[in-house]
């Protein structure tokens, strides 16, 4: 082979890479033309979020792979000669040119090789292979491709619910944060590990899902376990232990020292003046029963164990009988120190309980903060009228402030006193001119707390209270109405702040036995509604 021929092969060879290339891409471009619009599809009909990308990538993968392959694969020269001889008509000129090439003194191969170099010098590659285009093929892939293109560009609704779930996880996320340093806190208080533990594992639990109908449900059923670990007697129990501890810190038992008070247990002191029983006089044990008395009155409604146990102890030195009340004392100090660890695993228990319902508000965000302004608004806006009216009551007082039962969200209907009056003691409301009448809609309220010092009938009693000339406080944070109005408050709110006003209230030697029994039961009455 010469320099004619030679060039021309390698041509040829380039021009049948070329040609396969073609082909093969004119074949497979329906089907990846169709898999690639099927790919986008189903990126808007489930959650593919690589969808597009990944059709893009089909194709450019499949273009690469045609045409690294065309480069790549070896062609051979009688391959090439042949396909020479084929679309250029030559008969074989250049096959049978290249079988003899190594045959250069025969004179008929001689004659081969120069008609080899006339048809090389008048013929082209293209000549030689023609590239086809094939019209079915070529037409589906130029329909379905657009069709793939333009879907792609449409803005996928997908990606709108990827968003919500984005934000749904960052939210579980956030939550699953604030449990555990609700957690954190929980677990320094008194036997709260368990409490602690529970808020642990529910914002591991959080965190194992991206649904937040599953966080949300996972919320509500650790809130309602830790709910059914607070029993209903808890306030009471929690006032009559710490009100029993501070008021053997304030006036220590016989056998404890005032500074060792402040550092000591009730079972302490309790096991400490049942040391003391045997060396101290008939008048001092006498003391000392009318003491356990005192203080048997004050843990009967809250922790009858303890309560019993120490009046048996007081009827034991009673009756002369040191062992025996050494022995009730004993048991007083163990019931005291059980009651003590219930109440605060309880405690534990319903801090960690409106920990995972306040998450569950907010990850629901169900706008709690909003609708209480905009009720309190429209409770404000509603206990104002036009017109004169005069409350009507009976009684004599220098109170000040106004009164009257009506208002938004309150009793059907009331009047709303705007200058100064006083409260009877079976009265409906205070005299005085008042600024209005206003109608109240709705049924009773059950929901906010109000000054129990205005309802009608029953013996009432004050225990601390708050400020003002007339019994009880003010509760809210502005100048209104006692029982309705602004000045309702939601229980739950301020129901433990007020637990612990009364349990301090009670501490007082002053309060009659009676009242703290009737307030530890209101307490324990709201503790069950809330």
């Amino acid at each position: 082979m010469n320099r004619t021929v030679n060039p021309l092969l390698n041509a040829i060879r380039r021009r049948l890479r070329l040609a396969w290339a073609v082909a093969t891409l004119q074949v497979v471009a329906p089907l990846v033309a169709l898999a690639a619009l099927a790919m986008v599809v189903a990126g808007r009909m489930f959650d593919l979020p690589a969808s597009d990308v990944a059709a893009l990538w089909m194709v450019a993968g499949v273009v690469v792979l045609v045409a690294g392959y065309a480069v790549l694969c070896k062609v051979p020269e009688m391959v090439v000669a042949r396909a020479a001889d084929r679309g250029l008509a030559t008969r074989d000129a250049f096959a049978t040119s290249l079988e003899l090439a190594d045959q250069s003194d025969d004179d008929f191969a001689q004659r081969v090789q120069v008609r080899a170099q006339e048809l090389a010098a008048v013929s082209t590659p293209k000549d030689a292979v023609p590239l086809r285009w094939r019209r079915r093929p070529t037409a589906v892939a130029m329909l379905v491709a657009p069709a793939a293109i333009v879907l792609a560009l449409i803005a996928n609704p997908q990606d709108a619910l990827r968003e919500d779930r984005a934000r749904d996880a960052a939210a579980i996320e956030a939550t699953a944060d604030v449990l555990r340093s609700e957690a954190e806190r929980i677990a320094q208080q008194p036997e709260g590990a368990d409490a602690a533990a529970r808020l642990e594992q529910l914002a591991a639990d959080l965190e194992k899902t991206d649904s937040l109908d599953k966080a949300q449900e996972l919320l509500d059923e650790a809130a309602a376990e830790l709910r059914e670990q607070v029993g209903d007697d808890l306030l009471a129990k929690k006032a009559a232990t710490e009100g029993l501890q501070r008021s053997l810190e304030n006036s220590p038992l016989p056998g404890t020292s005032t500074q060792e008070a402040a550092e000591q247990t009730v079972q302490q002191q309790l096991d400490a003046l049942a040391d003391e029983l045997p060396s101290m006089t008939d008048a001092e044990r006498a003391a000392a029963a009318e003491r356990l008395d005192d203080l048997a009155a004050t843990q009967e409604a809250g922790d009858p164990a303890t309560a019993e146990a120490l009046r048996q102890a007081a009827q034991a030195l009673r009756e002369g009988d040191v062992a025996g009340a050494q022995a009730r004392l004993g048991e007083a100090g163990q019931a005291n120190a059980e009651a003590s660890s219930q109440a605060a695993q309880q405690t534990a228990a319903s801090d960690a309980a409106q920990s995972a319902a306040n998450a569950g508000k907010q990850l629901s965000n169900s706008g709690t903060g909003q609708s209480a302004g905009q009720g309190q608004g429209q409770g404000q806006g509603q206990g104002q009228g036009q017109g004169q009216g005069q409350g009507q009551g009976s009684g004599t007082g220098s109170g000040s402030g106004q009164q009257g039962s009506g208002g938004a969200g309150g009793n059907p209907s009331g009047s709303v006193g705007g200058g100064s009056g006083s409260p009877g003691n079976g009265g409906q409301g205070g005299q005085g001119t008042g600024a209005g009448h206003t109608n109240g809609s709705g049924g009773p309220d059950l929901d906010t707390i109000y000054d129990p010092a205005h309802g009608t009938g029953g013996e009432t009693g004050s225990v601390g209270g708050g400020t003002g000339t007339g019994e009880g406080g003010t509760v809210g944070t502005t100048n209104g109405q006692t029982n309705s109005g602004s000045s309702q408050v939601p229980v739950s709110d301020v129901l433990d702040a007020y637990s612990r006003q009364a349990t301090d209230a009670m501490n007082n030697p002053s309060v009659p036995p009676a009242i703290r029994a009737l307030v530890l039961a209101y307490f324990n009455q709201l503790q069950g509604a809330k």
